[in-house]
């Protein structure tokens, strides 16, 4: 029953309450079981209103409070007779949600865009672009949205996400850590190369205006060096075919004592021995390293890395071919070097340090005992023009001055001893001429002319000898031999024939011409090559 149901509801009468106010109630709520039930509903749901009492016919009247919604008269609905009245009241709502209009209150996240609002997309996701607090999406609002790579929500530029909000990245513009140059391209040959590193020497890359080359290695050998320079022969390296620092390899000077080599050719000193430059053994060998050489005094040494220490020599290297060695210099008047001067078979140095040739005093050299040679050369000055000219000759075999001097035996070609050397004849008076001397200055008209070393006539009375260079006889053989010219040279006539053996005649000269009793004196030297 529906009045029953209602009062269970909303509370009844007592007994001595009218029908008609039950009627009423009843009326009230008829007509539908859903009307009753949501009349109800919103009667309970009244929790600020307020209500006017009304007098009613008992003195149990109760006051009633109605719903602003009035439930629909339908065809059961009871009319009300009785002096009771339920009374409607307004409510006024003051809960959240509800505005005073009657709607809720704005809400950010509700779809709408309201007062204050940029943007209301209904939806808690902040990569599109309507963001927290209804804002549109923009950089540096901390939310990676559309078209950004990253957002960091700072204005740091350099950091690793840029204020337009673009990873930062090589080329960008902006140097951020780990970037030693950034230029905004990627140019290599520029300062800053395309990885952001700064140009240099090896990188690989030519950089323009600064860089002839760069092979990005560390070879000096190639055609490009760490200076990112072509090879050079002042560039301070050992670069592209040099055997050592600026020297060498055909295309630079050549390297000094003690530098590296890997052929003579590299030395100055034309000699390279377990592949370092070594002073050379010759004049000979220095002047087939270095055939501009100057004449001068050089340090040579017979064995390179070996034990036997260096040795100065004055070296010709420009008359005769050059090459020579000087052994021994004779003074033009007043030598000591005489036939039998010990010095010829004797390892002794005289003057040896006044190596040079012009000197005026007598003088003998490492080069003499030491040098082992092929040829020998004689030099002599000219009495009027001071100038010198020589004869030269080669050796049997390739030995020193003082072995050729010391075990050549000393005698005559009919006795097998002496070295001669085989030549025309006016070639072998040319041992006169080269001092200024003729043939008709000779004691006697000559009808044997010979050449050599350690020539003496060991057959007669008539004692002339000659350590090297021309004896003359009138007879057709060396017997009564009569005149010498050249270095050591004597004669001699006594009835009581020859001197005895390491005797010198008194007619005897050094250097120059001795013409029977007569001697012509003159400077000169002996050479080595």
């Amino acid at each position: 029953m529906v009045v029953g149901g209602l009062c269970a509801l909303i509370g009844c009468a007592d007994d001595t309450g009218t029908s008609s106010e039950a009627s009423t109630g009843a009326a009230t709520t008829s007509g539908s079981a859903s009307s009753g039930l949501a009349s109800t509903t919103a009667a309970s749901a009244e929790s600020s209103s307020s209500a006017t009492p009304t007098e009613g016919s008992g003195s149990d009247s109760q006051t009633m409070t109605s719903p602003t919604t009035t439930a629909t008269t339908g065809p059961d609905t009871v009319s009300d007779t009785s002096t009771d009245t339920l009374l409607d009241t307004t409510t006024t709502a003051t809960d959240s949600g509800a505005s005073s209009s009657g709607g809720p209150d704005p809400i950010c996240g509700d779809g709408n865009v309201d007062p204050g609002e940029e943007c209301d997309d209904a939806n808690a996701d902040n990569t599109d672009t309507c963001v927290d607090g209804c804002k549109n999406a923009s950089c540096g609002d901390g939310f990676v949205g559309p078209g950004e790579a990253c957002d960091d929500a700072n204005d740091v530029d350099d950091d690793a996400c840029g204020n337009d909000c673009a990873l930062s990245s090589c080329g960008d513009g902006k140097l951020q850590p780990g970037e030693e140059c950034d230029d905004n391209n990627k140019d290599d040959t520029d300062a800053c190369l395309g990885t952001c590193v700064k140009a240099s020497c090896g990188d690989g890359f030519v950089q323009m205006n600064v860089e002839a080359c760069d092979d990005g290695n560390a070879s000096e050998a190639d055609q490009c060096t760490t200076l990112c320079k072509a090879p050079a022969c002042d560039d301070g390296l050992q670069s592209g075919k040099e055997t050592d620092l600026d020297c060498g390899g055909g295309d630079c000077p050549k390297c000094e004592v003690d530098q590296a080599c890997v052929a003579p050719s590299d030395c100055k000193t034309g000699a390279c021995d377990v592949d370092t430059c070594v002073f050379s053994a010759s004049c000979k060998a220095l002047k087939l390293a270095q055939p501009n050489a100057p004449d001068g005094v050089y340090d040579l040494d017979l064995d390179g890395k070996g034990p036997t220490p260096p040795f100065k020599a004055y070296c010709d290297m420009t008359t005769d071919g050059g090459g020579w060695a000087l052994a021994i210099r004779f003074a033009p008047t007043n030598g000591q070097f005489n036939f039998y001067s010990p010095h010829w078979t004797m390892v002794s140095l005289v003057n040896e340090n006044v190596p040079g040739p012009a000197d005026p005093s007598d003088g003998k050299f490492p080069a003499y005992n030491l040098l082992p040679g092929g040829e020998i050369r004689g030099c002599m000055q000219h009495p009027i023009t001071k100038a010198y000219a020589c004869k030269f000759y080669t050796l049997p075999a390739t030995k020193t001055l003082l072995d050729i001097f010391t075990n050549t035996p000393v005698g005559s070609d009919i006795a097998m001893k002496g070295l001669y050397f085989v030549e025309a004849q006016a070639e072998k008076l040319k041992w006169l001429t080269i001092q200024g001397r003729t043939v008709a200055e000779a004691s006697v008209a000559p009808n044997y002319v010979a050449v050599g070393i350690n020539i003496d006539d060991d057959q007669s009375c008539y004692d002339a000898r000659v350590r090297f260079g021309l004896v003359l006889n009138n007879e057709a053989n060396i017997v009564t031999l009569n005149d010498a010219a050249g270095f050591g040279a004597q004669a001699y006539f006594t009835a009581a024939c020859d001197l005895a053996p390491g005797v010198d005649s008194g007619w005897r000269t050094p250097c120059g011409f001795q013409a029977g009793a007569t001697s012509y004196n003159t400077a000169g030297h002996i050479w080595i090559r």
